[in-house]
């Protein structure tokens, strides 16, 4: 039986969050001693980094992105990707719950790799985003 359905939006802060972690991870990689080219390529990779994660998480405009779940009594979430594919997976208990944030992890059924969802509040509706903290927090916490 499903007893949450999240349906997620971008996430403006979580842009603005990610943005400003790599330009700080970038402006500390300069007064390293480092070759020139060593911190032009970790630069490059920081670059590419945000623009990942960026889509991913916090624009939702990668195909793989994660645009709605669903959160089933027997500790299961369905994922719905931008695509259209539909990913079943177990919740984690190395969740993360915060009045701020809520990061999923979840271990797709048959895969090997786990895979994590962002949530921060101006991702989801507000009751939404205080229900799915409620259910993760005693009802699931209980179970682990």
């Amino acid at each position: 039986m499903i007893i949450l359905s999240v349906q997620r939006k971008p996430s403006f802060r979580l842009a603005t969050v990610l943005s400003i972690a790599h330009c700080v991870a970038a402006g500390l990689l300069w007064p390293l001693i480092l070759p020139m080219s060593t911190k032009a390529v970790i630069a490059i990779l920081s670059i590419i980094s945000l623009i990942y994660y960026s889509r991913q998480e916090a624009l939702l405009s990668a195909s793989s992105a994660v645009v709605a779940f669903e959160l089933s009594d027997d500790m299961q979430c369905t994922l719905t990707t931008r695509a259209g594919e539909s990913v079943v997976c177990t919740i984690l208990s190395s969740t993360f719950v915060a009045p701020y944030m809520t990061v999923l992890n979840l271990k797709p059924v048959g895969k090997f790799l786990t895979r994590s969802v962002v949530i921060l509040p101006d991702g989801i509706d507000a009751e939404v985003f205080r229900r799915l903290r409620v259910l993760l927090r005693w009802k699931w916490k209980s179970v682990r």
